[in-house]
Parts: structure tokens; C-alpha cells; sequence
């Protein structure tokens, strides 16, 4: 796909990508572009605009799923020149990636995604949406172990995830400590008796 069609998709994903969930932003977006280029690296018999178009809308399943979005986006699509039986990969990879990728491309953008929510960034995003969430302290800890827990499905994707698996299981378990140290029902029941009072 040429740089002006490119530009053009990134183009037609960016107000979707700002307007969806009131977190993700168009910066997301090209770092999973710049993401699944990386695990993607040296790989050979991998179809570029697929593993590019999946990149692009990956986070904009919901939106493509809507009535009429999907036939928008097919004829966005189709007067750029890209093939019916690539855009009819492109929507069923997206229906699929995160939790059965079926295809190489698949698979490199599953971990593109993946990637984004571990180390110090998936830590920040975590953190954020859990406030969002008005999720408790230790919720969130139990949040990061479960990124940073999660599976990946390419050898680039597991030797860019182990630095990052290895900080958020270390945060989150000093996570919990802190928290613990002053949290008032916990020592409470440390203190507490055999029928509950001190």
C-alpha cells in the first residue's frame, strides 16, 4: 500500500479512534502500527497491508460491528484499491485477534496489543482506567498481574514482554504490601480476637 493510502486509512481512523472510549487516542494508534512492525521484523510471507490494516483498526472492533459502519468502512476501503478478500480478512481478523488470532498477522498485532498494556505504560493505562473504573487498590494490583500474565503469541512479542512481566508482577505486589501496611480493616482483623474485638 502506497504512503498516501496509508495516510489516508490513519486518516479515517483517527476521530474513531479519539471518540470510542474516551481513553484511547490517535497516539495509541501508530504505536501499534510501529508496534507490529517491530514483531513483525525479519518475518517473510507476511501480507503487509493486512498486518498494516489490522494494526490500524485494532481497538475499533465495536465500531466496525455497528450497523453501516462495516459497509462504510468496506467502500473506504475498496476506492483505495485494497482487494475484497484482504478487507474481508482485515474484519474477520478483527473479530478474532485478541483472544484467537488464526493468522500470522494476526498474531503479531495480538501481541502489538498486548505489549501496549505491560511495562511502565501498561502500568500508567492500567492505573488509569481502574481510577476511571473506581476500582480498589487492590483490584488494580489484581489487574496489572492479569496483563502482565497474559499470553503471547510470537517469540519477538515474549522477548519484548519478559522486562516488562517482570515490573508490573514486581509493582504490583509492592502494590499490595503498601497498601496493606496502613489499611485499617486489614489490621483491625490482625488485632482483632477471636470473637472480632480487640
Amino acid at each position: 500500500m502506497e504512503a498516501s493510502k496509508k495516510k489516508a486509512v490513519e486518516e479515517y481512523v483517527k476521530p474513531l479512534a479519539v471518540g470510542l472510549d474516551g481513553m484511547t487516542n490517535y497516539g495509541d494508534i501508530e504505536r501499534m502500527v510501529s508496534a507490529s512492525e517491530r514483531i513483525a521484523r525479519g518475518r517473510e510471507g507476511l501480507d503487509d497491508d493486512l498486518l498494516f490494516l489490522l494494526a490500524v483498526f485494532s481497538g475499533q472492533e465495536k465500531w466496525i460491528s455497528r450497523m453501516g459502519h462495516r459497509s462504510r468502512t468496506e467502500i473506504f476501503l475498496a476506492s483505495l484499491g485494497v482487494p475484497a478478500r484482504t478487507i474481508q480478512r482485515l474484519f474477520r481478523g478483527l473479530a478474532r485477534f485478541e483472544t484467537a488470532p488464526a493468522s500470522p498477522e494476526e498474531e503479531i498485532v495480538h501481541d502489538a496489543v498486548r505489549l501496549e498494556a505491560m511495562g511502565a505504560y501498561g502500568i500508567a493505562r492500567s492505573l488509569t482506567e481502574g481510577y476511571r473504573e473506581r476500582l480498589e487498590i487492590p483490584e488494580m494490583a489484581d489487574a496489572i498481574e492479569e496483563a502482565a500474565r497474559a499470553p503471547l503469541a510470537t517469540d519477538e512479542g515474549r522477548a519484548l514482554a519478559e522486562e516488562r512481566r517482570a515490573l508490573m508482577l514486581e509493582f504490583a505486589a509492592r502494590l499490595r504490601r503498601e497498601h496493606a501496611e496502613f489499611d485499617r480493616t486489614a489490621s483491625r482483623g490482625r488485632e482483632a480476637g477471636p470473637s472480632g474485638w480487640t
